[in-house]
């Protein structure tokens, strides 16, 4: 016999919607956040709320796990599949290197991407108490005064969640993006790209894509900074990740990220001062340097010479010469003659 009162016509729109939301989640790696849910059904937090705790209380995996999680990611958490748990071996020195390497991400407070992380990092130093004991706990408890770094004007990115969301499933699902891109001192323009990559440079964001040409067969690689796409939106349009692109060669012959022209070979004196500082580090994978015996310092590379690289070389004032080529060094002296005007 029906529970249902005659003449009344049964309601599955809450089963329909957690349904809709599962749909929703196989297609989304990183999740979706709690706003985006309530925006798409048209329902209220504490609605959503309910539908949440249904997932949780009745749908398991094979682990017998609770099927969803909910992240600290962005205003009110996102929804996501739960993650399994990573085996970690290895000793409690190889699991802190760990730490330190996650921790360089620390740039990216306040987006999905750090809250992954700093999950991460709490997962890390849970299964590190449980299986070293007291004294590893003791250890993790100053841990993150006794190694520390101090990062270089890193930009923000808490309020560009929205964009990263995007940018993140379109390169994770390999979907072609079309986005409205704001250039320094000019007008927005609209892009139809691929993303290809998500690259990390001084504490910075940039996506490296591929746009097809009107031109048929013709394609240009291009680097947008995440904080200047004011506009994206996924298409449902997939493509073939290029097997000709390899970022590590992209970048090889550049200082920074622009390539203004072809590498040439350069030649550097190095002031007394800051010789070893400058020879302790790898500016360049082409970088061949002479420590001469009254302390001075010769550099030779062979790059692409562009503003990224005469900005470095400005950063040491009086203390960097330019040797060769000439043409660079007038660029240099230009440079330092307009700043001087300035005063």
């Amino acid at each position: 016999m029906s529970d249902t009162p005659p003449g009344t016509k049964p309601t599955y729109g809450s089963a329909i919607r957690v349904a809709q939301i599962i749909h929703w989640l196989h297609g989304s790696p990183i999740g979706i956040s709690q706003s985006e849910l309530v925006n798409r059904l048209g329902i209220s937090e504490r609605t959503l709320a309910r539908y949440i705790q249904t997932l949780r209380e009745s749908f398991f995996d094979d682990d017998g796990q609770s099927l969803v999680e909910v992240t600290r990611s962005d205003i009110g958490g996102r929804l996501r599949f739960r993650r399994k748990g990573v085996k970690m071996e290895g000793s409690a020195y190889e699991l802190m290197s760990l730490y330190l390497a996650l921790d360089l991400m620390t740039f990216l407070e306040g987006t999905f991407l750090m809250d992954g992380v700093q999950d991460l990092l709490d997962r890390l130093q849970e299964r590190l108490r449980k299986e070293h004991g007291h004294q590893t706990s003791l250890v993790l408890k100053d841990f993150h005064k006794k190694f520390f770094h101090r990062t270089e004007a890193p930009k923000d990115y808490s309020h560009l969640n929205d964009i990263l969301t995007h940018v993140v499933k379109a390169l994770v699902l390999q979907k072609q993006m079309d986005i409205t891109y704001q250039t320094p001192g000019g007008e927005p323009k609209q892009h139809r790209i691929w993303p290809l990559s998500l690259l990390m440079y001084k504490r910075a964001l940039y996506v490296v894509a591929r746009r097809p040409s009107v031109e048929e067969g013709k394609t240009r690689d291009l680097t947008f900074a995440v904080e200047r796409i004011k506009e994206v939106r996924v298409s449902d349009a997939g493509f073939n990740y290029p097997q000709d692109y390899e970022p590590s060669e992209r970048f090889q012959n550049t200082f920074g990220l622009v390539r203004e022209s072809d590498p040439q070979p350069v030649r550097l004196h190095f002031g007394v001062k800051v010789a070893q500082n400058v020879a302790s580090r790898r500016w360049h994978q082409t970088q061949e340097t002479t420590l001469r015996q009254d302390g001075t310092l010769e550099m030779t590379l062979t790059m692409d010479a562009g503003e990224e690289f005469i900005a470095w070389l400005l950063s040491y004032g009086h203390h960097v010469k330019v040797l060769e080529p000439e043409h660079l060094a007038t660029r240099v002296r230009e440079k330092l003659q307009q700043a001087l005007d300035q005063y």
